[in-house]
């Protein structure tokens, strides 16, 4: 606690410094930075299976016309940050009294899956057909032990100066492309993020910036295969007055083997992050 309480009254007496390094340094700079995230979210989960399916449900299985498992609209992963690096290129110019920046991003995350409320690190999606009168369910494992994002974004920046103080507000925004691995599939999404904080002047040619940054990219769809598994037969119950339960055959299967198994396509929506990040610049060349 007490080390936090000085980093703080550092940063603070930083921040308030009096003298103005580099209020007007331009030109080339290359860059790092960390970004620690307070939460993430993911749209929720979608699931198209074949034609004719219903009863979709997420790791629990179909039992007697109820839905024991969760219904994949309602499945929320948990998943806790892990890594998140960048590096940056880019060009600071004069604009009037102020300034901006313009760079070319590239960044790394990796976020674990953490007590998702499933057996090891994969769910299991699972849903009924009928076939010829007969009912039969299908399912497929899906891997969810994390999310990785290797990213590369167009930012710009706009930095309001004050002769009077070494550090200057910043807000930012960018657009780009990410390659998401999420569900054991990696595809190419259309990325965007967006930044607010304080950029110090710690010498001539050295920045350090820390501020809010949400990341956000959107969702795409996966194909898999779902096998079948068996026949549902519905069992009589041992008492009177009680219901019939649902029995899984699984030697119990369609004569025609391309029925043993089909595509079904799994996805989610939006995916955002949002956290603190801090980082260094550092100036190819300057004017004071």
């Amino acid at each position: 606690m007490s080390n936090k309480k000085t980093l703080a009254v550092t940063a603070f007496a930083l921040l308030l410094s009096q003298q103005s390094f580099a209020s007007e340094t331009e030109g080339f700079y290359f860059g790092g930075g960390y970004h620690g995230q307070f939460f993430n979210s993911i749209g929720s989960l979608k699931v198209e299976a074949a034609k004719g399916s219903k009863h979709v449900t997420v790791d629990e299985m179909y039992v007697s016309d109820k839905i024991t498992g969760q219904k994949p609209s309602e499945y929320k992963g948990d998943y806790n940050p892990s890594f998140a690096g960048s590096i940056a290129f880019g060009y600071e110019g004069e604009l009037g009294n102020n300034s901006y920046r313009a760079e070319l991003e590239g960044m790394y995350s990796s976020i674990k899956a953490d007590n998702v409320g499933l057996e090891g690190n994969q769910i299991s999606v699972s849903y009924l057909k009928e076939i010829s009168g007969k009912k039969y369910m299908y399912d497929t494992k899906v891997d969810n032990d994390q999310i990785e994002n290797m990213s590369v974004m167009a930012n710009a920046y706009y930095h309001l100066k004050n002769d009077s103080f070494s550090f200057s507000p910043y807000v930012g925004a960018g657009i780009g492309l990410t390659r998401m691995k999420i569900f054991g599939e990696a595809s190419i999404r259309p990325a965007y993020q967006l930044k607010a904080g304080l950029d110090y002047s710690i010498n001539e040619s050295v920045n350090m910036h820390v501020g809010y940054r949400h990341f956000g990219a959107f969702g795409t769809d996966h194909e898999l295969k779902a096998n079948l598994l068996g026949k549902v037969e519905e069992q009589q119950p041992g008492q009177p007055g009680r219901k019939k339960t649902a029995v899984l055959n699984k030697s119990e299967k369609p004569t025609d083997v391309k029925l043993h198994s089909e595509g079904i396509s799994i996805g989610n929506g939006l995916f955002t992050t949002h956290g603190l990040e801090a980082g260094l610049t550092f100036h190819f060349a300057s004017k004071s």
